[in-house]
């Protein structure tokens, strides 16, 4: 009699731990911010059209200044390209994140992009070689730290992005402002002493700190903003 209780009880736990399962309340959605750059058409349209206006306006600007100077060249004209969240997608840093209960850090974010497992932005690929088809250089000026340069590079080769003649101007410490290597592409010092100066026709990012001002009519025309519900100074 003993032995029969001990099976019914038994019988009886593993279905209220299968039914348990089954009805087990399902994972948790992304944060609507995180989930609208991973799924949202939305997102992968506005990112397209900012890439197509951008190629739209380097195409006419490139010629403008042609016109204007016959002793400009193509290699002395560039487009000034923000990586993260422009060019490389860093939304599953994010998901890895909020899945751990955890906030970013210097230390975090560093691994991850010694991973070099980002993806591109939607449209990225196409216009990086639109912009190299013209003879415009493309400088990549980042507030990543300039010891992950090896990291950045390898990871844009192995989304076949990564251009010969590009140039990275990544952060050398917190001091290491994007105006101050602003002005180092315009004037060719500093690390631009070995490149010269360049006729900046475009500029490229998702936060306003990636442009020079925030004059609202020069966006469209000749700044280029990418969405990014991520994260931001706001």
């Amino acid at each position: 009699m003993i032995r029969n209780r001990k099976i019914i009880l038994f019988n009886l736990a593993f279905v209220f731990f299968s039914f348990g399962n089954v009805f087990a309340a399902p994972k948790e959605k992304l944060p609507s911010n995180i989930r609208w750059v991973k799924e949202s058409k939305e997102y992968e349209i506005l990112c397209r059209d900012s890439f197509y206006r951008a190629s739209e306006c380097i195409l006419v600007n490139t010629g403008l200044i042609k016109v204007q100077s016959s002793k400009v060249k193509n290699d002395r004209i560039a487009v000034v390209v923000d990586l993260d969240e422009t060019i490389l997608d860093n939304s599953d840093y994010q998901v890895e994140r909020w899945e751990a209960g955890l906030n970013f850090t210097q230390e975090s974010w560093s691994k991850w992009v010694n991973r070099r497992e980002a993806k591109l932005v939607p449209g990225a690929g196409e216009f990086l070689l639109k912009t190299r088809k013209l003879g415009v250089r493309i400088i990549f000026l980042s507030n990543r730290m300039a010891n992950n340069l090896e990291p950045t590079k390898q990871n844009l080769k192995t989304l076949d992005v990564m251009g010969e003649s590009d140039i990275f101007l990544l952060r050398q410490n917190l001091s290491d402002t994007k105006e101050i290597r602003r002005q180092e592409v315009l004037r060719g010092t500093g690390r631009m002493k070995e490149f010269g100066s360049f006729n900046v026709v475009a500029y490229l990012g998702d936060q306003i700190g990636d442009f020079p001002n925030d004059r609202v009519e020069e966006f469209g025309r000749k700044y280029f903003l990418f969405p990014n519900s991520m994260y931001g100074k706001w």
